[in-house]
């Protein structure tokens, strides 16, 4: 008869099989953390470089950032062959209340216009449009968004004669540098005015200041690679002013036929 100890000390079945589930347990506990040490991304030392080759890195939307060609030779943009009006679907315009004009007479749609009222080189970078809705939205994110493949610039004549053209064009760079480098820039020369706003005895605008821009905007254009439209000989008159019958009363602002001349030379001046 075997005594009471020597049953205690005796492992029973029911002990054996714990000690298994316990082995089969620590060794699962072991293979899993193993597992998650390895699937852990590397972790970078101090002074350490990690080779990111194999890691997978989040795939970016980009849009493809070209290089300007040189427009040295080109600039202003000669005349060519007459596009087709279907051109303007291809194309944004953006600057100041002339280029507003183009979306109030209905010539281009309004979402292709980012353009505002008494809008400058000086404020365009920093002063928002607002939508029909409401909304504000900045020009060169309006332009980049819809992602056309010309975009035409008139901006000078606000602010002009209260800053040197030197920190005009300078603003004006900053401007064309927020713009996608895909998308085709032409600026244009800042029109002419009247003889009568000439001569106003409270705000004239004189033509020689307005030429002496356009030359430096000339060079200005070759220096950023970007296409240059002399608009401003195109309507010019005979004595050298913008024609009081193409005018608004204030002898700066287009009437509606003007634009089918602004709009006309564009598609006669492509760069092909």
């Amino acid at each position: 008869m075997s005594s009471y100890y020597s049953r205690k000390n005796k492992p029973s079945m029911k002990f054996r099989f714990s000690f298994v589930l316990l082995f089969v347990f620590a060794s699962f506990a072991a293979c899993f953390a193993f597992y998650m040490r390895e699937g852990d991304p590397p972790v970078q030392k101090e002074g350490e470089v990690i080779d990111v080759a194999d890691t997978e890195t989040p795939s970016v939307n980009e849009r493809p950032q070209v290089q300007r060609e040189s427009t040295d030779d080109i600039n202003p943009v000669p005349e060519s062959v007459k596009l087709d009006k279907v051109y303007f679907e291809s194309c944004m315009f953006a600057g100041d209340s002339l280029m507003v004009g183009l979306g109030t007479y209905g010539i281009i749609p309004e979402g292709q216009v980012a353009a505002g009222i008494g809008m400058s080189v000086m404020s365009i970078n920093d002063t928002p449009l607002v939508n029909a809705d409401g909304s504000e939205i900045l020009a060169a994110d309006k332009i980049n968004g819809n992602a056309p493949q010309n975009l035409y610039i008139l901006l000078g004549l606000n602010l002009l004669g209260q800053y040197t053209d030197e920190q005009l064009l300078a603003a004006y760079g900053d401007f064309i540098d927020s713009i996608d480098s895909s998308i085709t820039i032409y600026v244009i020369s800042v029109p002419p005015v009247t003889a009568s706003r000439e001569a106003d005895p409270d705000n004239p605008i004189l033509n020689s200041d307005i030429d002496k821009f356009n030359e430096d905007l000339l060079k200005f254009a070759n220096n950023r690679s970007v296409y240059y439209l002399d608009l401003n000989s195109a309507l010019k008159g005979e004595d050298g002013t913008f024609p009081e019958d193409m005018a608004e009363q204030d002898g700066i602002h287009f009437k509606r036929s003007t634009y089918d001349i602004m709009l006309d030379y564009i598609l006669t001046h492509v760069k092909l």
